[in-house]
């Protein structure tokens, strides 16, 4: 149960932030919120302006609902003797007040962190897998699921807003979990979300082009990823470097004072990646360093796979985990929802889901494909509305270079025309004439499912696990894994 506090004492915590302040700062504040709903009698509301909404616009409404007191980044007019604040860089000056109101949750628990464009989800996944298999009490934020020890929470973004993500994080500490796996977005970490919070250990999985309608440029996007380890890792706690990705090698010399592991599959490293084999039942390599060789084997296909592998595992070896442990958490983890999902069928085209949306992604996937396709290569895919819209045309190309069949689709088009996006996705094609264009997704997945060969492979990508379809700023229940399903068993109950 949280504490009643001073205003006065949120003041305290916003020092480097605090542009003005007056008003009662001796008032009783029971709780602090940024969204005016969730006021009651004694709350301190936080208003800012945000990119879909302005929050000094809730004022009256969360006053009304029992707001005392007032922190936001612009002059509002008070009731007389409320106590209130003007901020500056509201984004971290909210995170340290949501971990102050949830009483620093962080402090009870180790956190370890993932971040990179790809990947962060299934290295989340494997980390909290093997930490479990150690005997650890482990809890998990990231873009499927919330774990919270007790309970399993569907994620409503990869990295919770502060108020919420402090909230998550007292859950775990009350239900006395000793670890927490968090993937951390660009967004949060530029946001600076997690406060003044500390992790014990941190993996890069890769950079490449995503969020560029936040970030506006490269260069933006690497420095919000590189403050995860110049800023918010604990001092000599290990950071875990892919040297393989370009901006990887970056961070590793940036980072060069700090305590730096690296791994590679091409080039030399502080573990290096070999032996490596990989086919539809799963993957086998050796993580080799100076003074031991690490023989592993997983169910997770794919060589973009096994550098999530390899990171995972780099940093619980970091953090003293024994091999034993982690061959064992390896040979029993099963799959990670919506990543390179295969949809059980007795008949019909092999047929998977994944996650993939960004071009490097996508060609991963199709990469991990090829080999083990026997007949032709399909892909349905499409691109997420109101986001990067420079990465259309290079998913087109990804998806040309990749995959012998096309079908380009709806994603999640959220409040722009789907026309609008399929057309920007089509200039990227050399051959558009041989894309088929289904904007009805559900349609797609029928359709390339249906005129597919038992020999063929189909990969539906994009959404992965989401269970919802965006349209028109309006979430419907939609699944691809369901869906492939459905016409997979009316294929089953057919004769071809």
């Amino acid at each position: 149960m949280q504490m009643s506090k001073k205003f006065s004492d949120y003041l305290a915590v916003l020092s480097e932030f605090l542009l003005d302040y007056g008003g009662d700062l001796q008032r009783d504040i029971v709780a602090a919120c940024a969204d005016s709903r969730q006021c009651h009698a004694g709350s301190l509301f936080c208003a800012m302006q945000g990119q879909a909404f302005d929050g000094h616009e809730f004022i009256e409404s969360a006053l009304h609902s029992g707001a005392v007191a007032l922190i936001s980044e612009r002059p509002v007019s008070l009731p007389e003797g409320t106590p209130w604040a003007l901020v500056q860089n509201p984004y971290a000056a909210f995170a340290r007040i949501a971990e102050l109101s949830a009483d620093y949750p962080a402090k009870s628990l180790k956190l370890l962190a993932v971040t990179g464009t790809n990947g962060k989800t299934t290295t989340a996944y494997l980390l909290r897998h093997i930490f479990k298999t150690a005997g650890f009490r482990v809890g998990m934020l990231g873009t499927v699921e919330y774990d919270l020890g007790s309970s399993l929470i569907p994620a409503d973004r990869t990295t919770p807003t502060p108020f919420e993500l402090q909230k998550l994080l007292a859950q775990m500490r009350d239900n006395r979990l000793e670890y927490a796996v968090l993937e951390l977005s660009s967004h949060a970490l530029e946001q600076e979300r997690l406060g003044s919070a500390k992790v014990e250990g941190a993996v890069f999985t890769n950079l490449s082009q995503d969020h560029l309608d936040y970030h506006t440029d490269f260069e933006a996007y690497y420095r919000a990823k590189r403050r995860l380890f110049t800023e918010m890792l604990a001092p000599d706690m290990p950071m875990i470097v892919n040297l393989d990705d370009q901006w990887g090698k970056r961070l590793a010399t940036d980072c060069q004072r700090q305590n730096v592991v690296t791994y590679s599959l091409k080039s030399a490293a502080d573990l290096q990646v070999k032996d490596v084999e990989s086919n539809l039942e799963g993957s086998s390599f050796s993580l080799q360093g100076i003074q031991h060789a690490w023989h592993l084997r997983s169910r997770l296909t794919g060589l973009f796979n096994v550098y999530n592998l390899a990171g995972a595992v780099a940093l619980a070896q970091a953090l003293g985990i024994d091999q034993a442990t982690v061959q064992k958490a390896l040979s029993d983890f099963a799959a990670v929802p919506g990543r390179m999902q295969r949809i059980a069928s007795r008949k019909g085209p092999a047929v998977f889901v994944d996650y993939a949306h960004t071009d490097e992604a996508l060609r991963n996937v199709l990469a991990a494909l090829r080999p083990v396709c026997q007949g032709q290569l399909c892909l349905l895919f499409g691109c997420g509305g109101n986001r990067d819209k420079a990465k259309r045309p290079m998913m087109a190309k990804a998806a040309e270079e990749g995959a012998d069949r096309i079908f380009l689709s709806s994603d999640n088009p959220r409040r722009e025309c789907p026309e609008d996006i399929i057309a920007d996705v089509m200039r990227g094609f050399a051959e558009p004439e041989k894309v088929q264009v289904i904007i009805e997704r559900e349609n797609a997945i029928r359709t390339a499912i249906e005129s597919a060969q038992p020999e063929d492979i189909v990969l539906i990508a994009g959404k992965g696990h989401e269970t919802y379809q965006e349209i028109n700023g309006v979430k419907k229940h939609f699944d691809d894994v369901e869906i492939a399903a459905k016409y997979l068993q009316n294929l089953g109950s057919q004769t071809r």
